[in-house]
């Protein structure tokens, strides 16, 4: 479980530094790597999603896991209240997230396209990097209150 949430933390370092590359080399207009903007964004867009993924999954095998485990007698029922507020506060903004960054990635095609402005497709870019820092933030309180709620994950004793 430990090598598996330190896996999230690697890939979501990880996407920060591609949006911020991605972010640079849209404004300046200089390749990553080789690579232009949107072949950048590509990559970025790809790498992002996986990331998000994993951490979604994370919370959900090991709230499966709670929740067997509390069945089984091994804590406190306000551990899964718990669960729940987490999962409710996290997941919308996962969602968002990817709603934001893939919508900014989508738009890069309007904008190669003269479909749309420049500054929009900025504008766009600025909403969703913050929103993930923001994201960043959230997951990284999740992560933490979810091992917490593993810890504290023991034979109750009102329970026989």
């Amino acid at each position: 479980m430990y090598a598996f949430m330190l896996i999230c933390y690697l890939m979501m370092t990880l996407n920060l530094v591609n949006l911020t590359l991605t972010g640079t080399s849209g404004y300046w207009n200089i390749s990553i790597f080789g690579a232009s903007h949107t072949r950048f964004a590509l990559f970025t867009i790809l790498i992002f999603t996986i990331t998000e993924t994993l951490v979604m999954y994370f919370f959900i095998t090991t709230g499966k896991a709670i929740k067997s485990a509390l069945e089984s007698g091994l804590g406190k029922e306000d551990l899964w209240d718990r669960e729940r507020k987490l999962k409710m506060v996290l997941f919308p903004h996962l969602m968002l997230t990817i709603f934001l960054v893939g919508g900014w990635f989508i738009h890069i095609g309007a904008v190669e396209n003269n479909i749309s402005p420049k500054w929009l497709h900025s504008l766009l870019f600025v909403l969703a990097y913050i929103h993930h820092l923001w994201s960043l933030r959230l997951k990284n309180n999740a992560f933490k209150d979810q091992i917490s709620i593993i810890s504290e994950l023991e034979p109750d004793s009102t329970v026989n």
